[in-house]
């Protein structure tokens, strides 16, 4: 009997010890963790919370005509970093828009609309998308309204675009923000 209580105890005794040696390595092991986030977090920038896309509509919906599509991107207050870059792509659709860089314009909208400098120009890689280089990034906690202008497409329908936005900094970790989607009338009314 004794010999079962020694036992006993000593079974008790290596299991506390084994769980307090368990405990300080994940507790080490999580330090390291949060060191090489930060580390990572200096090497790489990304948005702690995600920017939303909060509109998104063309100016006309008639088919064939030149239009402006609005996109309307927020940025939280908390999301640690700074609007750089947007890269608007037409989803494959039937037809392909027609983009006019050199006539489109970017603004800051907090209660009062401003203009603000930015570079639009095609995608070269055989993808129909438009990338705004903002000259002045856009702050956290600022609304940035994206005037496209376009050609509407010649056949009506639904035609899809994506929104993907990229964060100031060095190693810029892209962000799909989702589709802005836009449908337009055929010529001649219904069928």
């Amino acid at each position: 009997m004794i010999k079962h209580i020694f036992s006993d105890k000593i079974f008790r005794f290596l299991l506390i010890l084994l769980t307090y040696f368990f405990y300080e390595i994940i507790t080490l092991k999580y330090q390291q963790n949060l060191l090489n986030t930060k580390i990572l977090a200096e090497e790489i920038s990304f948005f702690r919370y995600s920017p939303r896309l909060v509109r998104s509509t063309p100016t006309f919906r008639m088919s064939d005509v030149i239009s402006t599509y609005i996109f309307e991107i927020e940025i939280p207050e908390n999301a640690d970093n700074n609007l750089a870059k947007v890269i608007i792509n037409q989803q494959a659709n039937l037809e392909t828009i027609t983009f006019f860089p050199e006539d489109s314009q970017a603004f800051i909208i907090n209660g009062k609309e401003r203009s603000i400098e930015a570079n639009f120009t095609l995608d070269t890689d055989g993808k129909n998308a438009i990338i705004v280089n903002l000259l002045q990034p856009v702050q956290a906690g600022e609304k940035l309204k994206l005037a496209i202008k376009t050609r509407n497409p010649v056949y009506g329908g639904i035609y899809q675009f994506g929104v993907t936005v990229y964060p100031e900094g060095n190693n810029p970790q892209s962000l799909y923000l989702g589709n802005g989607r836009f449908s337009f009338d055929m010529r001649g009314g219904r069928f």
